[in-house]
């Protein structure tokens, strides 16, 4: 039997964050981790962007300890090296801009005793939209181009697609296409273009008419399933996100959607994508969330489970791991 060592010390975690405001309550995950880790004698600690510094090449960073969650409330700023901390997790949301970017660039600094979660690293390596695409075998079709012609073409062969921008999160920016639509020239002009009119790359995807049923959000914490929820569309709406208005409800997983995720298993942890959320409409893999996955509170309210203890007992096994290789 595995015995889960605890760490000989409080141990200090610091999240990335976007500002406390911003944050929907209804979903948010960070919150209930940093309650878990001030229930075990832990300190987690705030960070936003702009207290992430690069000086001579050493990542510094500004951060105050939560001192309370309900109510929100924060000690005064602390400055830290990689030598004060023992784990950063990067929960800020997309879009994944080039300030997103660089940040990822600067975290990676940092020395491989900090545990991150999920490490810079993969951030900048892996698109959430793209990523599911390396498993052919459980996605649906797709097409990622930022030319008219070949997104037209996809459109005529499956008549009704869904199209993504790959930078965003939380169903912002995701359309449906018919091919019999009117205007549909203008309207994949459009789509390939941002908000500020430069080209871009988009995703397409047939519609899947099981989106009816529902988005089904399987939460694995380093490739195992810590909880599931369904996520069922407003009546007449087709997205599948709590932020755009999706009921939820108990779910489990199908023989097709287990067989996907052992093949996901051995990537992700070759990866360290100790968090990730992967989606499935119909059985079919649409995304791996990894950049902030959340739905923690939904999966606890539909299912009785506090998937919160589970992903801190897997923050403080890495802990100790590298508190144990540092000292070896």
């Amino acid at each position: 039997m595995t015995v889960l060592r605890r760490p000989d010390r409080t141990c200090r975690f610091v999240f990335v964050m976007d500002p406390f405001p911003s944050l929907n309550l209804a979903t948010e995950t960070s919150l209930l981790l940093m309650q878990e880790l001030l229930d075990r004698g832990h300190a987690p600690l705030w960070a936003e962007m702009h207290d992430v510094t690069l000086e001579d090449g050493v990542p510094r960073l500004r951060a105050r300890p939560v001192l309370s969650v309900a109510p929100f409330s924060l000690g005064p700023v602390e400055p830290l090296g990689g030598d004060d901390i023992d784990a950063l997790l990067i929960r800020k949301d997309p879009p994944f801009d080039g300030n997103y970017l660089h940040l990822t660039q600067m975290l990676d600094r940092l020395p491989p005793r900090v545990l991150q979660v999920n490490p810079a690293r993969a951030l900048r390596e892996f698109n959430e939209k793209l990523l599911a695409t390396r498993f052919a075998e459980f996605a649906p079709p797709s097409r990622v181009t930022m030319d008219a012609g070949r997104l037209l073409d996809f459109v005529r062969e499956h008549g009704t697609v869904v199209v993504k921008p790959l930078d965003d999160c939380s169903g912002r920016g995701i359309a449906v296409v018919e091919h019999v639509a009117a205007g549909l020239h203008a309207r994949v002009q459009a789509l390939l273009r941002d908000a500020h009119g430069a080209p871009r790359y988009v995703q397409a995807q047939p519609f899947l008419p099981a989106i009816a049923q529902g988005d089904k959000r399987v939460f694995l914490v380093d490739g195992e399933v810590a909880g599931i929820v369904n996520r069922v569309p407003a009546p007449g709406r087709w997205l599948g996100n709590i932020h755009q208005g999706a009921q939820v409800e108990a779910a489990a997983l199908s023989l097709r959607e287990a067989a996907c995720i052992e093949a996901l298993r051995p990537f992700l942890r070759e990866h360290g994508l100790l968090l990730v959320g992967a989606d499935f409409i119909g059985g079919w893999l649409t995304e791996l969330n990894i950049t902030s996955p959340s739905a923690v509170r939904q999966i606890n309210a539909v299912s009785g489970a506090r998937v919160e203890r589970t992903i801190v007992d897997a923050l403080l096994r890495e802990v100790v791991a590298r508190q144990v290789a540092a000292a070896a």
